[in-house]
């Protein structure tokens, strides 16, 4: 699948919250969640830019396009 580029505005919000190490619940297309503090935002393989989410269970890489919706907790 290929890397759809996300709104600006809601870059800037992954941006924010990684420079604030917020503590998101993030919600996928595929209905998979994820709970962990965000850590910041890399370009993985050119497979798109992700957020590297730091959850109980380690690292974890979420392809930004792949996210449905973000709530901070």
């Amino acid at each position: 699948m290929t890397y759809q580029p996300i709104a600006c505005g809601d870059y800037d919000k992954y941006i924010l919250w990684c420079m604030h190490n917020s503590l998101l619940r993030i919600t996928l297309e595929s209905g998979e969640q994820l709970e962990g503090k965000a850590k910041t935002l890399k370009i993985l393989n050119s497979g798109g830019e992700h957020l590297i989410l730091a959850t109980k269970k380690g690292e974890h890489a979420v392809r930004l396009d792949l996210i449905k919706k973000v709530v901070e907790l």
